[in-house]
């Protein structure tokens, strides 16, 4: 018994269905596995930030938009969304995490009591029309500098993406 039948083209059927199952299957283990580092990294007293929720879905108009990490900054009463693409970077991701910024301000956020929504979206690689490596956008609009300066930095954030990376280094110690 055969599990996928040949087709005139000597390809087997179904192929590409299960080829495509386990790269999405790769993908997801990816985005968890630099989840959990973030988490580790982020989510810390010294930072002054605290896990809200993994993988939290918000849905709207019967569509389901995931945030994969969503930290609260206890300092600056702000939450922070992260987006971690496993892949290319493509420029409507930004509108995306924008987007996603939105949702978390109108459904999770209390305006009288907590500053606008920040987020970051991070890419394990970059377009082909840019230098190879991850790429952090961090979406701090209206943030002054010394806020800035308490949230995630792109370069430490791009260096964890490295070490996720990197099949021979070692994953970043919990605080």
């Amino acid at each position: 018994m055969s599990f996928f039948q040949r087709t005139e083209d000597f390809r087997p059927e179904g192929f590409e269905d299960v080829v495509g199952e386990l790269v999405e299957s790769i993908r997801r283990s990816f985005t968890g596995v630099v989840v959990d580092h973030l988490e580790d990294l982020l989510a810390v007293p010294t930072r002054h930030m605290c896990l809200v929720d993994r993988h939290l879905r918000l849905t709207e108009n019967d569509r389901d938009y995931t945030i994969d990490l969503l930290l609260f900054h206890v300092t600056q009463m702000r939450y922070i969304a992260i987006q971690v693409q496993a892949g290319r970077f493509d420029p409507a991701l930004v509108a995306r995490t924008r987007y996603t910024l939105d949702l978390v301000d109108d459904l999770v956020r209390v305006p009288e009591v907590h500053a606008p929504t920040v987020g970051i979206l991070l890419c394990t690689d970059a377009s082909a029309d840019q230098q190879p490596g991850p790429v952090v956008i961090t979406l701090y609009d209206d943030v002054t500098r010394a806020e800035q300066a308490e949230l995630p930095l792109s370069l430490e954030l791009t260096a964890l993406i490295d070490r996720c990376l990197d099949t021979t280094g070692h994953p970043p110690a919990p605080r």
